[in-house]
């Protein structure tokens, strides 16, 4: 029977461009997630950036959009992000059998989990499954590159110009390249007057 990682692999492929993994405050769930064998890096091209300790920096784009996002959560670590700037957010996750993740969607403008949405269920299921298929439906950003010839880099973003609420289509059309902190400072002042402040 394959393993976590050689299912995870089959799905997503091997990662074009390693990375530091992410590290844990608790040594037993840091056990549990090194037990998992995945590696931390660049999947599906340069679509998704996944587990990497370089992640961190992008903290910021959750305190921007506060009006979705719960602020002071003391126990709360970015663990992925997509070329569109959505980001997985791992929440309680020093606190084995009690963490959760949440996607943060800037095309959807949504804060959202699923029940039994966890590290080990989102390897092990969620991401090869297709399960979070709007977090990993990259055909807007192969027709980027096609038109672009250039692969975004990790601190860029693909960020829609008008969200899917206020009438943005899932389009080429629809995309910039910016910068990921910029995109989520400007998107922040202008969706908090907009969007109910919500969170499921």
């Amino acid at each position: 029977m394959p393993t976590v990682a050689e299912r995870f692999v089959a799905a997503l492929g091997k990662p074009t461009r390693n990375a530091s993994g992410m590290k844990f405050t608790s040594r037993g769930q840091q056990m549990i997630w090194d037990s998992l064998g995945i590696q931390a890096g660049w999947y599906k091209g340069s679509f998704l950036y996944l587990f990497g300790d370089e992640l961190a920096q992008f903290q910021p784009c959750l305190d921007a959009w506060s009006f979705i996002v719960p602020p002071g959560h003391a126990d709360r670590m970015i663990i992925g992000r997509n070329a569109y700037g959505a980001l997985l957010v791992l929440e309680d996750g020093n606190k084995p059998g009690s963490e959760h993740i949440y996607v943060l969607d800037p095309f959807l403008v949504t804060y959202t989990t699923s029940e039994n949405l966890t590290l080990s269920s989102l390897v092990g299921r969620w991401l090869p499954l297709g399960e979070l298929s709007t977090f990993t439906d990259d055909s807007v950003y192969r027709a980027w590159v096609k038109q672009n010839e250039v692969e975004p880099e990790l601190e860029d973003v693909l960020g829609f110009k008008v969200p899917r609420a206020l009438g943005g289509a899932f389009d080429v059309s629809n995309v910039q390249l910016d910068g990921l902190l910029d995109y989520y400072r400007t998107t922040g002042d202008v969706y908090a007057k907009s969007f109910p402040s919500t969170t499921t």
